[in-house]
């Protein structure tokens, strides 16, 4: 999988609560999407809730960079059971998902 700096801050950080600034196509989510694709293959059983405005904005950002980032590696293909088009959730072999939902 392909990264950058912004992954790496990101995936390193110790803190609770990480900032990530930058303006529209900065990579900010593409970034923190592999993020949590790393940490859902990592730890077994961690549910994963990536959530936004509304299902158009979601499929239009963090689910799309999610179904790309998943189709161009490899190594995900290999570590994800399933993925769940309806509701959104990719399932890991280890027990762990990542999906999408708005926020209410």
């Amino acid at each position: 999988m392909k990264t950058t700096t912004l992954f790496k801050h990101n995936y390193e950080a110790t803190s609770h609560i990480i900032i990530n600034q930058g303006g529209t196509s900065s990579g900010k989510t593409y970034a923190i999407e592999q993020v949590l694709f790393c940490l859902a293959a990592e730890n077994e059983k961690q549910i994963i809730t990536v959530v936004g405005q509304d299902i158009p904005n979601l499929k239009s950002g963090a689910l799309r960079d999610a179904q790309a980032i998943h189709s161009e590696s490899n190594i995900l293909k290999r570590l994800v059971k399933s993925y769940n088009k309806t509701d959104r959730i990719f399932e890991f072999s280890n027990g762990s998902a990542r999906g999408t939902n708005p926020y209410k």
